[in-house]
């Protein structure tokens, strides 16, 4: 008799496993607490190396942090290690989604014209969101964008996302590294090392890839920087010296300047099954001139999504982030000897933050703290009670014979209705008053000009 899947801890079952990336393995599993379907990602080897480590714990963190809008995806728990001392691998419990939005495009599901306009309303709502809280993305592209079979839509992976926190001098520092899938850059992102950019080049991507709802394939899938920057400016027009000067890398304000001027085309016969407000909001985030590019706040006011604004609102005001969170990253050289223990120690205070009543037991096990409530006082590391990475590790590699690798199917979406999702998902009306929402697309275009007027 086969013997039964493994229960982690008391909690979660593993059903199947789902898919496999570089990284590590996405399981499909359920809570025996509360009976929902959730995803397990197992993410392979997070503490061997500074850069993956800071990426995993900066996703880590802001998933916590930004949880309470419906169109992110909610991390729900971070499975409890057996040693905290020498685990590599770490699992995160999210809600679980049968796809994301690149299997749909590449599929022959069809995507209807209410469809497109309700999985864009509910991204750019997501990165209002973000926004709000002074997150950038910063890769935002179809794979990131989960689905369901009810057309509704998540934004994930924010390992490469940043957040702007205001200086004593009233600067906005931004951290840079590598950002984002070339296709999907803005221009003032296309060049490596660039750091001359805003909440913008998520607009610019959330653009692109409402124009590829339309086309089923990428808007700018340049070869190289020279050719992406060719295909945007064929799309766009050549921007003006002025524009080109803001562009603040001698690179690309070259590159820029050597295009051929030409008329761009007409967009209309570019997307044919477009209506004129979906051309026309998709043009407004395709801007090339960051400083004239449409905010995500003006974005969710524009008349194309009036009746899904009226009726769901914008979603709630996200939390103020505290710089404090994120100063691992500069706290602690990365050639430091101690910078991998030093990144340790805050993943383990955050897996403390899903499992309060054993918070003391952790950081006593992690040499963080004494606990004092009777947990690990001979100096163990080791966890007390079953062991859920092992657990997970084993059934993920196939070491079950219970276990299969899996697929959910593409989602097949029907048609929306604001009045269908309103009572499926139990959402009143706006979050935001008409009043409101003008006032705070106002303060995002004032917050823009000013800080286009500290670099002039």
């Amino acid at each position: 008799m086969a013997s039964p899947p493994p229960v982690l801890a008391g909690r979660y079952t593993l059903s199947s496993i789902l898919g496999e990336g570089a990284y590590g393995v996405v399981a499909a599993a359920k809570d025996q607490v509360t009976g929902d379907k959730v995803a397990v990602k197992r993410i392979r080897s997070v503490l061997e190396t500074y850069p993956m480590a800071t990426r995993i714990l900066r996703e880590v963190k802001f998933n916590r942090l930004l949880r309470g809008h419906e169109n992110m995806v909610q991390l729900r728990d971070l499975l409890l290690p057996s040693d905290v001392r020498t685990f590599q691998d770490t699992f995160l419990v999210f809600d679980i989604m049968p796809c994301d939005l690149s299997k749909v495009i590449n599929s022959s599901a069809q995507l209807n014209s209410d469809n497109i306009k309700f999985l864009m309303f509910q991204l750019l709502r997501g990165l209002l969101y973000l926004h709000r809280a002074n997150v950038l993305h910063r890769d935002l592209k179809p794979s990131n964008l989960l689905v369901d079979g009810d057309c509704m839509l998540k934004i994930c992976d924010l390992g490469l996302a940043r957040a702007a926190f205001r200086t004593n001098e009233d600067d906005v520092y931004f951290w840079t590294t590598y950002v984002q899938t070339r296709w999907y850059r803005a221009p003032e992102l296309v060049m490596p090392h660039s750091t001359n950019y805003t909440t913008a080049i998520d607009i610019w991507a959330a653009g692109c890839i409402f124009a590829e709802l339309f086309l089923r394939k990428p808007l700018f899938p340049g070869r190289d920087h020279a050719d992406q920057v060719r295909r945007i400016i064929k799309l766009t027009g050549k921007p003006g010296p002025d524009v080109i000067s803001q562009l603040r890398h001698p690179s690309m304000e070259a590159l820029v300047a050597q295009q051929s001027s030409s008329a761009p085309p007409d967009w209309s016969r570019l997307f044919p099954r477009a209506s004129p407000d979906e051309v026309q909001l998709m043009r407004a985030m395709l801007e090339f001139d960051p400083r004239r590019r449409i905010t995500a706040a003006d974005a969710l006011r524009h008349p194309y999504f009036a009746e899904w604004r009226e009726s769901l609102g914008v979603g709630p005001a996200p939390p103020v982030l505290a710089a404090e969170e994120f100063d691992f990253e500069t706290r602690v050289a990365a050639r430091n000897p101690a910078a991998m223990d030093a990144i340790r120690a805050e993943m383990v205070g955050e897996i403390a933050h899903f499992h309060p009543e054993r918070r003391a037991e952790l950081l006593g096990a992690a040499g963080l703290g004494v606990d004092a409530g009777g947990g690990d006082v001979d100096g163990s590391t080791r966890m007390k009670g079953p062991d859920p990475h092992q657990h997970f590790s084993s059934a993920m590699d196939g070491q079950h014979a219970n276990f299969r690798a899996d697929s959910m199917p593409v989602p097949r979406f029907g048609s929306v209705a604001t009045t269908q999702v309103r009572s499926q998902r139990n959402v009143g009306g706006s979050t935001l008053p008409e009043a409101q929402m003008a006032a705070l697309a106002k303060l995002h275009r004032e917050a823009q000009a000013n800080k286009n007027a500290m670099q002039d």
